[in-house]
């Protein structure tokens, strides 16, 4: 199966629907399924109004967001993975682009995942090392996974020198290379022993359940009114829209949860950016118009398509911008959501070493900035471990949990549920072994969305 490796997938799809067989005038009538803690679908997120309280809500996390002082001993560290600039056509970023963009958001660490275009080396023709205080790792998204070799491997792609996937994952892996499942939602019984992790939220997988608004968001490029609420939308809440489409991914939190017993394995976060979903607008004669979508070539419809054209039309000349729509630039996605690593300090080496031994959580960062967010172990008051690490299980044994505002926490053993409440803090004492990981759900809109997933600490036997 060819896929489309996009942020935005659907939307960049949506082109392809015929546009005769919408009706201007119409409503979307079928519900869709809506997932956990959804009270409202997508297209009823866009609502203005509903944008107005989110962004009320939002404002009042930064209000409330405090000091954390539960401390880790290491220091929280913004990188983003999953991140593509000039590796292929529908890519519409440049690698400055990207670095402006993370300076601006504070994010510290960019691990690039070409697209693999041999001859082209994705390792040596890339970026590496620090830039203006962001560290780049180079890496591709290839075969299934993200990767991200210590040394180049182009050779054995255009040589087609391994034979399968687990000699695909060993020649990653080979002197320290990192190797992490993409995309999860195709590949829920691919082994993954021999991965550092998987992807436990992805902004493409988030959108496979869109169609009902891939097809009314189709329908506002020949509907003014709709054109104008989008228009005014993006203008006003930059962030909201694109949060509208947030979910949490039971599907892919399931294939976690079931490897976890069995071996390490770290979640991060895959922003998928590309800069590529922009959208124009463009009058061309005096009842027809063209609709890109990058890098797709025009599209034109015409008032015998959808007849409302020609309230768009009005006082325009061929030539005319009627609308542009740029709903990804690489600013805003990377603010959506993060992986943040906890490092002793910022080079490359104790990145692949933290992301291995799973000192990292991911947060939708867009909601409220969750830096300093602490998942711990003490024993009789002394740290013992963090996020990611094993501990024996002895007597005076505690799980901790602080954060910068208070949400609702879910405390889980081998993926169920065994504490739940409103809080910013956590302590719980622990009398079994098992896999402990935490999620943090904020309320926005009358909604409960997921916040914080962090990685789990190991409760050995003693």
């Amino acid at each position: 199966m060819i896929r489309l490796c996009l942020s935005l997938t659907l939307l960049f799809a949506l082109l392809a629907l015929p546009f005769a067989s919408q009706s201007n005038n119409s409503t979307v009538t079928a519900q869709p399924r809506l997932g956990a803690g959804r009270k409202y679908s997508t297209i009823e997120r866009l609502n203005l109004e509903r944008l107005r309280a989110v962004n009320q809500d939002l404002q009042k996390f930064q209000r409330l967001r405090g000091n954390v002082s539960l401390r880790t001993g290491l220091t929280d560290t913004k990188a983003i993975l999953h991140a593509h600039a000039e590796d292929s056509a529908h890519t519409g970023g440049t690698r400055p682009e990207l670095l402006a963009a993370a300076k601006n958001v504070g994010v510290k660490i960019i691990m690039l995942t070409d697209h693999v275009r041999p001859p082209k080396d994705f390792i040596n023709d890339s970026w590496r090392g620090l830039r203006d205080g962001v560290l780049f790792i180079p890496g591709a998204e290839s075969e299934g996974f993200l990767v991200y070799p210590q040394r180049p491997i182009i050779a054995a792609h255009i040589n087609k020198s391994f034979k399968s996937r687990e000699e695909y994952v060993r020649l990653v892996k080979q002197d320290g290379g990192n190797i992490f499942l993409s995309h999860v939602e195709e590949k829920p019984d691919w082994e993954t022993g021999e991965l550092d992790g998987l992807e436990i939220y992805n902004i493409h997988s988030d959108l496979m359940d869109e169609g009902e608004f891939v097809k009314w968001l189709q329908g506002s490029f020949t509907n003014p009114d709709r054109l104008k609420q989008i228009e005014q939308a993006v203008a006003e809440f930059p962030a909201e829209v694109f949060g509208a489409l947030q979910d949490y991914l039971p599907t892919v939190i399931a294939k976690w949860d079931r490897d976890l017993p069995s071996h390490r394995l770290t979640g991060v976060a895959a922003n998928d950016c590309h800069h590529n979903q922009v959208f124009t607008v463009k009058a061309v004669s005096n009842d027809a118009i063209e609709v890109t979508a990058f890098p797709d070539p025009p599209r034109k419809i015409t008032t015998a398509q959808a007849p409302r054209i020609a309230e768009m039309l009005k006082g325009r000349q061929a030539g005319d911008i009627i609308a542009k729509l740029d709903l990804d630039p690489y600013e805003r996605s990377l603010s959506f959501v993060a992986t943040h690593i906890l490092l002793n300090e910022l080079n490359e080496s104790s990145v692949r070493q933290a992301l291995r031994q799973g000192h990292a959580y991911v947060a939708h960062d867009w909601l409220c900035d969750a830096t300093g967010f602490a998942f711990i172990a003490e024993r009789n008051d002394k740290r013992i471990g963090v996020m990611g690490d094993e501990v024996k299980l002895e007597k005076g044994l505690k799980l901790r949990l602080a954060a910068p505002v208070a949400g609702t926490i879910k405390l889980f053993r081998d993926g169920k549920v065994i504490q739940e409440m409103i809080s910013d803090k956590l302590n719980f004492a622990l009398s079994e072994a098992g896999v402990y990981r935490a999620e943090i759900w904020l309320t926005v809109d009358g909604e409960l969305r997921p916040w914080i997933y962090a990685n789990p600490m190991r409760v050995a036997k003693p």
